[in-house]
């Protein structure tokens, strides 16, 4: 869900042996938000309408290691009205 600009990428939570600070989200290779441990949602905006990106998450823990990426998800965005 989301507009002809924007979507809504969600995740689920992860563990780390020393407690997640915050996730990465990806559209493609670029970072586009880093988002707080506490949220599994993110509206990602400014994109282009009738196009399909690609996002992935990873998550940062409190050491600062990245783990690896998610699965990747496709998101089409609507044609603008």
């Amino acid at each position: 869900a989301g507009s002809a600009t924007s979507v809504h990428v969600m995740w689920n939570a992860v563990t780390s042996s020393t407690g997640v600070k915050a996730y990465q989200v990806f559209r493609g290779t670029e970072k586009v938000r880093d988002v707080p441990a506490s949220e599994h949602m993110v509206d990602v905006t400014r994109l282009s309408p009738s196009t399909t990106y690609v996002f992935t998450v990873r998550a940062l823990d409190t050491a600062g290691r990245l783990g690896p990426r998610s699965r990747e998800v496709r998101a089409t965005t609507p044609a603008a009205v």
